[in-house]
């Protein structure tokens, strides 16, 4: 909540004492002087009225309603006299009229650009007032009236950027991402100006200067997320140049260069983001995916092939790892670390097929063979595996479909944690088997925050397989991945790819 200074400033009453010039100097010319040095043209200074002044007694009696109607009636008699219009904008404001009161307001200064003197800070309370109306209608669930609330706030006064970013985010949030995009930029604007009632001390320019900082970062993102690249490249390189060693910045801007056709430019900024040493597994895994997604194979390799050596436990470094080298086509490869995803993965089909695929590829039929009757032969397939963490717990979500198990039957899993330190802990799940056209959810937890997990089959053991090692005819080899199709993407940083395809070896 935002506070506000006494019941007098929840509508500028203190100003009504001395209208128009309490806060001000006289320069030459009849000219009025901010605190702040700035000058304003004379225009029409208030004068008084009957409408007035009466006003003035019903808002101290706390009658808005009516200071409004007579604020309105000397706007209509008398429409060149601005001290009706600002009036009237605070009745308006005591109403919760926001909108009607910056009309007003904008009037009035207008006619008398001083009155900003005493507009200001009026605006900067009944801001405070729709701010707090905003946050109770929030916490209250009305999500819709918290937003009419925000941006009432935001039309009134922009000199704070609070509303303007806590507008936005719940905008971004409802996937309203246009008009997020402009509340942004209207905060980065109201950042741009300064107050004409006080001189702003340094912490409070050191404040403002964090808060254009992280608003750009979050306007830049969303500009990132929307395609549009020309305008977030000024964004992102602003930024850098305050920050020159954000991986985050970084990487954003090699993207943005990359979708401007710039790919000299973007492969330079990657080669110096992977030149660094100290990447951690979140960046790695990050930077994977952005290579993933936009097509750089190769730098995806590394990315998650130093991700796996840095978790070498971990069921999604490995699965990514590999499923890079699958779009890569380095079938080799995956043939000498298959082995290491399929321990860890034991009941993801299309972790097998992946490596069953390459195995074919590179000309070994008979492992082939044998991975694709490994996969045939696993009770259940495991789907859609996800890592989450909230808060102290980590969650592994995930789909299990029937295979070879009767359904209604029960298989035991068994998930190994880790986390920065090494093991956190160890949970057996049993899962009831769904029938083959079936699947169901399932998740496991455990406390604290793991970056990464695997697991093993206990019940029913893993099936033994025989060494059928018979080789295909070369026409049987042709046709051996007739059904063979593959759809890779990377979904948010907190899963592993997704690899879907299906292989089918005549016998």
């Amino acid at each position: 909540m935002v506070g506000t200074r006494g019941r007098a400033g929840a509508v500028g009453l203190a100003a009504i004492v001395a209208l128009g010039c309490a806060s001000a100097g006289s320069g030459s010319g009849g000219r009025v002087v901010a605190p702040t040095g700035k000058v304003y043209e004379r225009g029409t200074p208030p004068e008084d009225t009957r409408y007035s002044q009466t006003a003035v007694l019903y808002l101290r009696r706390e009658r808005p309603r009516r200071a409004r109607e007579l604020a309105r009636e000397g706007v209509s008699r008398d429409p060149g006299n601005p001290i009706h219009y600002y009036l009237a904008g605070l009745a308006h404001a005591r109403l919760g009229e926001y909108r009607s009161a910056d009309s007003m307001f904008v009037r009035a200064e207008e006619i008398y650009p001083a009155y900003e003197l005493e507009v200001e800070p009026a605006r900067r309370a009944a801001w405070a007032r729709a701010f707090n109306e905003g946050t109770d209608a929030y916490a209250a669930g009305d999500v819709d009236r918290a937003i009419d609330a925000w941006r009432s706030a935001t039309i009134l006064y922009d000199l704070r950027p609070r509303a303007h970013r806590t507008l936005a985010d719940v905008l971004v949030g409802r996937g309203r991402h246009r008009e997020a995009i402009e509340t942004y930029r209207k905060a980065l604007e109201g950042l741009g100006r300064r107050p004409a009632t006080r001189v702003l001390e340094q912490g409070e320019v050191r404040e403002r200067e964090e808060a254009r900082a992280r608003i750009e970062g979050r306007l830049a993102r969303l500009l990132v997320r929307e395609g549009r690249y020309a305008e977030a490249e000024p964004l992102l390189r602003r930024r850098l140049a305050e920050d020159s060693t954000s991986l985050d910045l970084r990487s954003d801007l090699a993207l943005v260069l990359d979708r401007l056709g710039r790919g000299v430019e973007a492969d330079e900024l990657y080669a110096s983001i992977l030149a660094e040493r100290d990447l951690g597994s979140s960046r790695l895994f990050s930077l994977g995916s952005l290579f993933f997604r936009s097509g750089d194979y190769g730098r995806a390799v590394e990315a998650f092939g130093r991700l796996t050596r840095r978790q070498p436990r971990s069921r999604d470094a490995w699965y990514n790892y590999v499923n890079a080298l699958f779009a890569a086509e380095e079938w080799a490869r995956i043939t000498s670390v298959g082995d290491r995803l399929l321990d860890v993965d034991p009941l993801g089909e299309n972790a097998g097929l992946i490596v069953a695929r390459a195995h074919l590829e590179a000309g070994d039929e008979a492992a082939a063979r044998r991975l694709v009757e490994r996969v045939d032969a696993a009770p259940v397939y495991l789907e859609g595996l996800e890592l989450q963490r909230s808060g102290a717990v980590s969650v592994v979500r995930g789909r299990v479909a029937g295979n070879g198990a009767e359904p209604g039957s029960v298989v035991r899993l068994r998930f190994v944690f880790y986390g920065p330190e090494g093991r956190l802990g160890r949970r057996t799940v049993s899962l009831e088997v769904p029938s083959p056209d079936a699947m169901s959810r399932f998740e496991v937890s455990v406390e604290g925050r793991a970056e990464a997990y695997r697991y093993e089959l206990i019940d029913p053991p893993p099936p033994t397989l025989c060494d059928r090692s018979r080789v295909l005819s070369n026409s049987l080899a042709s046709t051996a991945f007739r059904r063979a199709s593959s759809r890779v993407t990377i979904p948010s940083s907190t899963s592993s790819t997704r690899a879907s395809l299906s292989v089918c070896i005549p016998s």
